[in-house]
């Protein structure tokens, strides 16, 4: 019994020796794998650059499954609203001009907003903004409310460096894709409360509102008097 014993244990051993070979020689037959595969593992991604960043914000699109937003869409409301945010209030603090294509689909809500942002960076390096604007918002509620079968109203309260600020918006499907048919962020000093309304005025609920021309008239006017102010105090 015990010479079986032992030749077990030996068998076992020869076994385990062998391996051990085997993976010595594969180690030695190879070695710049096990060296790339070191160094892969310690060496870290670079960190992305604002500018990086921004672009991949916007390019972010919102699609959904349906023509019309379902209750399984909250989700993506949310996250086009935060993308929104962190994309434009990005812009402001990094000087950056970017692209809302992938956010906004009517004309006139985008040539405002494009406007809203150049001026906004103006006043940035002015220092006339009472709110410190960056991408990494710091969301803290969200409202989220159903106005009509394929509307919804959301609004996103954030702080950014101790900064508190807000931002409504007007969300629906357009071919299957979240758009943004008004925005607001109603900021004391803000372009768009000077241009569309003091808070206790605007409200966001007719996702038609920038197909008014003569509505559309009068805030390109106004932003125009805006910016000749503004560069008359340069």
């Amino acid at each position: 019994m015990e010479k079986f014993t032992l030749s077990i244990a030996v068998l076992v051993f020869a076994f385990l020796v062998g391996c051990s070979q085997k993976e010595n020689s594969q180690k030695a037959n190879n070695p710049a794998k096990e060296s790339t595969t070191q160094i892969d593992a310690s060496v870290e991604s670079p960190e992305k650059s604002a500018t990086e960043r921004l672009n991949e914000l916007v390019n972010k699109q919102f699609t959904i499954q349906a023509d019309q937003i379902s209750n399984n869409d909250y989700a993506s409301i949310e996250e086009i609203g935060k993308a929104f945010v962190n994309l434009y209030t990005g812009a402001v603090a990094e000087q950056e001009a970017v692209s809302f294509e992938h956010y906004i689909a009517n004309e006139n809500l985008l040539t405002f907003t494009n406007k809203m942002l150049t001026l906004e960076q103006q006043q940035e390096l002015k220092g006339g903004i009472g709110v410190n604007f960056g991408m990494d918002n710091e969301f803290k509620e969200v409202e989220l409310k159903k106005l009509d079968d394929n509307l919804y109203y959301l609004r996103l309260t954030f702080t950014n460096q101790g900064s508190g600020m807000s931002c409504k918006l007007l969300v629906q499907s357009v071919n299957k894709s979240l758009k943004i048919v008004d925005l607001y962020f109603g900021n004391k000093d803000g372009v768009d409360t000077m241009a569309t309304g003091h808070p206790s005025e605007k409200k966001l609920d007719n996702p038609k509102l920038w197909d008014d021309q003569k509505w559309m008239k009068g805030v390109m006017e106004k932003l125009e008097k805006y910016e000749t102010e503004l560069n008359s105090n340069s």
